[in-house]
């Protein structure tokens, strides 16, 4: 569930049909264990955290998940006035309703914007992510810690608009998921 960073942009399949994704390369990886793995990415990019609530969470939860990924709130930081601290309840809120569901749940933090622009934000993403590790302790949530993985850090991993992932950086989110 959440934006274009589930929903893989800038990751285009071979066939041109739309996106790969760390998400769908995650899936893989499982399906590889897991013989039968049913898998669905309803990430869609620009959504905020209310959207995702609203709009994803349901479809999801219909679906019957076992494990359910959650990264959302990107969009909402991005705004001028947001406020990380009520953007924390609302993703607690989601994560409860998930787990009332009888999902796992794995939670995403933030990556660390550390380019033009972004790095305007950098505060306010850091705060939101401390909220998400504590509410992944709170909940037994799984958690990818995107702000920690060295390989983000490396201009490389990022497409020319600096928001969204390289397929080999996709590729590398999906095996720190496993």
């Amino acid at each position: 569930l959440g934006d274009s960073f589930t929903e893989g942009l800038d990751d285009p399949r071979a066939d041109q049909s739309g996106y790969l994704g760390w998400a769908d390369r995650f899936a893989q990886l499982l399906a590889v264990q897991q013989p039968g793995l049913r898998y669905a990415n309803l990430a869609i990019r620009g959504k905020v955290l209310a959207q995702v609530a609203e709009e994803q969470v349901p479809q999801a939860i219909a679906m019957g998940p076992d494990l359910v990924s959650l990264a959302a709130g990107g969009n909402d930081l991005l705004k001028f006035r947001s406020d990380p601290d009520a953007l924390a309840q609302a993703f607690d809120e989601v994560v409860r309703t998930l787990l009332m569901a009888g999902c796992q749940v794995v939670i995403f933090t933030g990556f660390d914007p550390r380019f033009p622009v972004l790095r305007l934000i950098r505060g306010k993403v850091a705060a939101y992510n401390m909220h998400l590790h504590a509410i992944a302790g709170r909940h037994g949530c799984h958690v990818v810690d995107l702000w920690a993985m060295s390989v983000l850090r490396d201009p490389r991993a990022w497409s020319a608009d600096r928001l969204h992932l390289t397929p080999d950086a996709h590729r590398r989110v999906a095996l720190r998921t496993c």
